[in-house]
């Protein structure tokens, strides 16, 4: 999802489910050891994937797509019948994503964890602090 600052294609699909998890362990971190770990890691790499949206929202950048479904149009889609030459092309042409697209994995990672800001803002005491490194990130 995250590769040297850089968000993927997957980053806001994968922030949407990791909230949920997050959430679940949160409530579930004070009786199962593994929920704290858990909660514990997700808050540190959020603060990661925030940072990230900040570091490129800083940059020039072209407007996010209107809708978070807009990511899912068959036109921003690659083929389900991969072509290794096509990709190196891709990847060498420096045209992998439209600026607008690319741009909207960073924005709609951020506004993914920006919709569970109730829940980070009461999350148990043990993770006041991460949480808080989270929450001035949004």
């Amino acid at each position: 999802m995250e590769h040297q600052s850089t968000l993927w294609h997957t980053t806001p699909f994968g922030m949407v489910f990791l909230c949920r998890i997050l959430e679940k362990a949160l409530a579930d971190s004070g009786q199962n050891p593994v929920a704290h770990f858990l909660a514990g890691e997700l808050l540190d790499f959020f603060a990661c994937i925030l940072q990230c949206f900040h570091d490129g929202d800083e940059m020039e950048h072209a407007e996010a797509l209107p809708l978070f479904s807009d990511l899912l149009k068959e036109e921003y889609l690659w083929s389900e019948e991969y072509d290794e030459e096509e990709d190196e092309m891709r990847y060498e042409e420096d045209e992998v994503f439209p600026d607008d697209l690319f741009y909207s994995f960073y924005y709609y990672s951020w506004q993914a964890v920006k919709a569970y800001q109730d829940v980070l803002e009461q999350v148990p005491a043990e993770f006041s602090k991460p949480a808080a490194e989270v929450l001035e990130l949004l």
